[in-house]
């Protein structure tokens, strides 16, 4: 159970509504980048590797069991960028989970929520899956990053063949056609 009301200080808060082992992880275990489904196994406040600062650890598991990725929430850092990104992230999660605030990481262990992957390409390091984005689960969401540009798509077609079946030239007095 780790406080973040205590680390963010009363100046600071988030936007409310209204340690990773790379050698373990071979390319084949990599998710597609695009949404998933998943729950929040553990978060946790530790202390950044310089201990200037403090960040909230997820380990975000699929849905399955079969995966985990890592997360790294900044709410304290010499770096105010990271903080403000780290703070907004925060309150992210708290919509997706339908939270007012949240106040303890304890909230967030165990959680259902869905998870925008990406894949990162590190160098001298095997590529990894990283989280680009939370949100609520559902079912309408498109669960591919390909599926949003088809679901845009389908949208448009539909409506063009609605707004061409309901109009009919008939409907028009004859005075009012313009050739």
């Amino acid at each position: 159970m780790s406080n973040i009301s205590s680390l963010i200080g009363n100046n600071q808060q988030y936007i409310q509504p209204g340690g990773v082992d790379y050698n373990a992880t071979a390319n084949k275990n990599l998710l597609p980048a695009g949404w998933m489904d998943g729950y929040i196994e553990l978060a946790e406040i530790r202390d950044t590797k310089s201990g200037t600062g403090q960040y909230i650890y997820i380990a975000w598991r699929t849905s399955d069991g079969q995966h985990l990725v890592h997360d790294h929430i900044n709410i304290k850092n010499t770096n105010s960028v990271a903080v403000d990104i780290g703070l907004r992230t925060l309150g992210t999660i708290a919509r997706a989970l339908g939270l007012e605030s949240i106040d303890d990481t304890e909230q967030l262990n165990g959680r259902e929520i869905a998870v925008r992957l990406a894949i990162e390409e590190a160098g001298e390091w095997p590529a990894r899956n990283v989280i680009k984005a939370y949100a609520k689960i559902s079912s309408t969401r498109p669960k591919r990053a390909g599926d949003l540009d088809k679901t845009r798509h389908q949208i448009r077609g539909d409506e063009g063949r609605n707004r061409q079946a309901n109009f009919r030239q008939d409907d028009i007095p004859a005075d009012q056609i313009p050739f």
